[in-house]
């Protein structure tokens, strides 16, 4: 697997596209709205499926109408309960959920393409951010690509790990990626009943849901990381 760093020195597994110089991301990536708000709501998706499954409270999850293209802010967000305390393999699990979502999408979709990944790799940053702070407050680690010498951790496990819980939660993260996409914005509780899943931190009329494989999956795809540290989130 190649990684490439950016002009600005992120580091993607797609190069940089020579169209990205001017251009927002959207641009770049060039899918018609409605694609693009499916492609937004299957990123988020992504992330409160495996929250669900990891026992992370979901609050609420929200697209913008403008996909941050006229006001400041992200284009969509998941707004976590609190507190939550979980395993920090779990914690960066479900950050790269995300962006490994998007990509499969686009795939199945026939809509994938170098630049449409590069751009779902660069609209994940803040999911990136959050993945370094883990690893640096939990194992005192600094994450990398490609390779992992002492005191590292390689983001490609992390992603393969993302990629092995989504599989078998897949169908789930379709169905709330549609709700999202078609009222914009759901609590929590709606975003549990979407995915047929069990909100943990609100009350939900739902049966317990626990698809088999998923943790098995995760463990599969992250064995080398050992421990027993927690991630903790208060706000």
């Amino acid at each position: 697997m190649s990684w490439y760093t950016n002009s600005d020195r992120y580091v993607t597994r797609h190069p940089e596209p020579l169209s990205a110089a001017g251009a927002t991301f959207y641009e770049v990536a060039g899918l018609r709205d409605a694609d693009l708000r499916r492609s937004i709501a299957v990123h988020e998706a992504g992330h409160a499926v495996l929250g669900f499954a990891f026992s992370i409270p979901v609050a609420a999850i929200c697209i913008r109408e403008d996909f941050g293209r006229v006001s400041e802010g992200p284009a969509a967000w998941v707004q976590w309960g609190q507190p939550w305390d979980v395993p920090w393999p779990r914690c960066i699990t479900m950050c790269a959920a995300g962006e490994r979502a998007e990509d499969r999408r686009l795939r199945e979709e026939g809509l994938w393409t170098p630049e449409r990944a590069w751009v779902a790799e660069r609209t994940a940053a803040s999911d990136r951010q959050r993945v370094v702070e883990v690893l640096r407050a939990d194992r005192g680690m600094t994450l990398s690509y490609g390779h992992a010498p002492a005191g590292h951790f390689n983001y490609a496990t992390v992603m393969a790990a993302a990629d092995a819980a989504l599989h078998h939660l897949w169908d789930r993260v379709l169905s709330l990626a549609a709700a999202l996409d078609q009222r914009g914005q759901l609590t929590g509780r709606q975003a549990a009943r979407a995915a047929q899943m069990t909100h943990v931190a609100i009350e939900c009329d739902d049966a317990p849901v626990r698809p088999p494989g998923v943790e098995e999956g995760y463990l599969e795809a992250i064995a080398a990381a050992r421990g027993t540290s927690t991630v903790r989130e208060a706000a």
